[in-house]
């Protein structure tokens, strides 16, 4: 799930709730994007454990960017998986035949880290990498991460993009770098301009 920080005003959720002004005491209280995540929270509560007692069956399992669950299974659809989708009342998109397990999953990305940094260059600062369904089934993602000078972020995307492209990954896993996004010291995500 997403989770949000929210200062002075309440951002949009996904669910597509208007922002509102925080209140004038700054006390907390459930705001609108807190509520719209209600669904989201309940629907991870029902269905994370079900899936997780189906080891090897289970491949993935994450929100949209419209916050809506998907779920990818080793082959075909599990009908305790599918019972408990429907027990939530809500909607969810299943992808079968993966050809991996999430367990093979998370270990095909922990190998691309290991390979990485055993040669990684001292100078550049390593990118984060993990398991990313988001960015493709199979997707092993990678977000750049930078000194945040201009000249040195240049270099060093330059070269962070030419090693992990260079990575060895076998099928059915792929390593994907999220392009639309880096990272530097004490910042939140921005976008590449290339």
């Amino acid at each position: 799930m997403t989770a949000l920080a929210l200062s002075g005003y309440a951002a949009a959720s996904a669910a597509g709730v208007e922002p509102t002004a925080a209140s004038a005491d700054d006390s907390l209280t459930p705001t609108d994007v807190e509520l719209a995540a209600i669904p989201s929270s309940e629907f991870a509560s029902a269905v994370g454990p079900v899936l997780e007692s189906f080891p090897s069956d289970y491949a993935f399992f994450y929100f949209d960017s419209d916050m809506q669950p998907v779920i990818g299974l080793t082959s075909e659809a599990v009908p305790a998986v599918m019972e408990a989708v429907t027990m939530t009342g809500q909607q969810a998109q299943v992808v079968e035949d993966t050809g991996f397990t999430q367990a093979e999953y998370s270990a095909a990305a922990d190998k691309v880290i290991a390979d990485l940094q055993e040669t990684w260059p001292a100078d550049v600062p390593f990118p984060m990498i993990g398991v990313r369904p988001d960015l493709g089934v199979g997707a092993i993602g990678a977000n750049l991460i930078t000194n945040g000078e201009s000249l040195d972020a240049a270099r060093s995307i330059q070269k962070s993009t030419g090693l992990i492209e260079e990575a060895d990954t076998e099928s059915p896993f792929s390593i994907q770098i999220d392009e639309e996004n880096v990272f530097g010291p004490l910042k939140a995500a921005t976008s590449i301009d290339r």
